[in-house]
């Protein structure tokens, strides 16, 4: 009785997503605090005089900042789909395409170290392979 219940519902891909979607949304949170905290106070003065932007520090901070923001919508899509899964698999494929797409879409910001990003992928390849057990 106890394996017909676990093999009901996609356990392997919820958790892997669920992994991957912790990743990212750290990845973000790492992005956003590096271009609030420190980006900002660092000395672009010392930039050879082609490259030199009135605003160097605004620029760079504001582009990290954006990326660290998707970084964090990603994570947060992928998390809350990996948990859907779980409470519904019979949707199993919308969730396994928000994952996936999500998951790709998150290498924009490091993808959650590389390693979330890929767990966020094996999970939703495997949200939509998984098969419901027969009655």
């Amino acid at each position: 009785m106890t394996q017909q219940t676990s093999a009901a519902y996609p356990n392997t891909a919820s958790v892997l997503a669920l992994v991957g979607g912790i990743l990212i949304i750290l990845g973000g949170v790492l992005f956003v605090g590096l271009s609030v905290f420190i980006l900002p106070n660092l000395n672009y003065t010392s930039m050879p005089a082609p490259p030199r932007i009135a605003n160097m520090a605004g620029l760079v901070s504001g582009v990290v900042g954006f990326l660290g923001m998707f970084g964090l919508i990603s994570g947060i899509i992928v998390l809350v789909s990996s948990v859907m899964l779980q409470a519904s698999p019979e949707r199993r494929r919308t969730w396994g395409v928000l994952i996936l797409i999500f998951s790709v879409l998150s290498f924009l910001d490091l993808g959650g170290f590389i390693v979330g990003a890929i767990l966020g992928i094996i999970g939703g390849i495997k949200a939509l392979t998984w098969k419901a057990p027969m009655q």
